[in-house]
């Protein structure tokens, strides 16, 4: 038995697959592609499947990875042949590799928001002066003890770096934001404090999962 790593897209409709959804495309997929899968042993065995850090309901991704345990002398190259022959529309295998990291390691994300704009430089002059402020308040959800509330939160301080490029009628803001077991911001919450004065659509997809010293997690 031994673990592998399987990297895939998440794009188009499959953003609106939810991550328990998720795991049971990814448990059919893999079934039909015949991967010797490792299974639980115990009254309800299952196959053992790990995501590194699921992701939001709505958001697209360049970067999904999920271990499985598997049995048998087959190859990294072989899985990815057979399981890229039956993954659904929006769900890409990009590539199949030997774990390198633990996901406990995660600390960044790296994310691009795209607004849709008539002018785009306007809204690049406005993103500018809210970053380089030194607050920017939203409301997120956490928990005092037992029970979940709302706490404000200062955006500022937890935005590692960014950049704005404009495109015609779309700007695109990309930007490094915690993301991991100890501390999570959600790319949307800053999404809509830019759009919601104006009601801009936008659309957020997951570049990168990085380490505290800003490597790639592998």
């Amino acid at each position: 038995m031994r673990v592998v790593r399987i990297w895939f897209t998440k794009t188009g409709l499959s953003r609106f697959i939810s991550h328990l959804d998720l795991m049971r495309t990814m448990t059919r997929a893999l079934r039909r592609s015949s991967v010797p899968l490792w299974y639980t042993e115990g009254f309800n065995p299952h196959p053992y499947l790990a995501f590194a850090l699921p992701l939001s309901l709505g958001m697209e991704s360049e970067c999904e990875s999920m271990d499985i345990k598997i049995e048998g002398e087959v190859t990294n190259e072989e899985i990815f042949s057979s399981l890229s022959a039956v993954m659904p529309d929006g769900l890409k295998i990009l590539s199949v590799t030997d774990p390198v990291m633990d996901p406990k390691v995660i600390s960044f994300g790296r994310f691009e928001i795209d607004f849709e704009t008539e002018d785009p430089p306007s809204l690049k002059a406005k993103i500018e002066k809210m970053l380089s402020g030194s607050e920017l308040i939203v409301q997120k959800l956490g928990k005092k003890g037992r029970r979940k509330v709302l706490k404000d939160v200062n955006l500022i301080e937890h935005i590692k770096s960014f950049s704005i490029d404009c495109g015609e009628n779309v700007l695109r803001l990309s930007v490094t934001l915690p993301a991991g077991s100890r501390e999570n911001i959600n790319p949307e919450l800053l999404a809509k404090k830019i759009a919601e004065e104006d009601g801009l659509a936008y659309g957020i997809k997951r570049l990168a999962l990085l380490t505290e010293k800003l490597e790639n997690f592998e």
